[in-house]
């Protein structure tokens, strides 16, 4: 348990130091998520571009940060319990035009809790493992709509399906056009 609480503190550092850098693009938006372990959630995505910041090269100087938190809905149904995961990811963009392909590698942190009730009270446990994704997004008129496919290895250990959509700006601009 100690270990986890480090590891999202470190992760939480990360993305406070990260966004204070200046000029940085960071989006905001919601998302609805399928997996198949758990089924159906809603969750919230935090997307920071770091441009140049991995390296001057490509495909890693077009590299941006995703942080999403995924809450399933009734996950143990009939029994009492909630289940989260925490996908702190760096993804890159591939070139292309309309659609904005990308893929990216990260943590998963997955947390379930269980009512036991009476005298066994609430359990809980914390698993950390990888993710691997890749999705496409979408320019829709200064915000961008994205689907995104997750394979959890470790930690959550399942694989997702989200569709969601993003505030604060347009990544048309953040993708260069294909060379010829």
């Amino acid at each position: 348990m100690k270990q986890v609480r480090s590891l999202l503190a470190a992760v939480a550092l990360l993305v406070i130091g990260a966004a204070t850098t200046a000029g940085a693009q960071t989006r905001f938006g919601a998302l609805a998520i399928w997996a198949d372990d758990v089924e159906l959630g809603v969750g919230a995505r935090m997307e920071m571009d770091m441009s140049g910041k991995l390296s001057k090269q490509p495909p890693l100087s077009r590299a941006f940060f995703i942080g999403q938190f995924d809450f399933f809905l009734d996950p143990c149904e009939p029994a009492d319990c909630t289940y989260f995961e925490i996908n702190p990811s760096i993804a890159v963009p591939l070139n292309a035009t309309t659609l904005k392909p990308y893929l990216g590698a990260g943590l998963n942190i997955a947390r379930m809790s269980v009512d036991l009730g009476g005298t066994f009270g609430t359990q809980s446990d914390t698993e950390v493992g990888l993710n691997v994704l890749g999705g496409l997004k979408l320019n829709l008129s200064g915000m961008d709509a994205f689907t995104e496919a997750r394979i959890a290895l470790g930690g959550g250990e399942q694989f997702s399906l989200s569709f969601g959509i993003l505030f604060g700006g347009s990544s048309a601009s953040k993708t260069p056009a294909p060379r010829r």
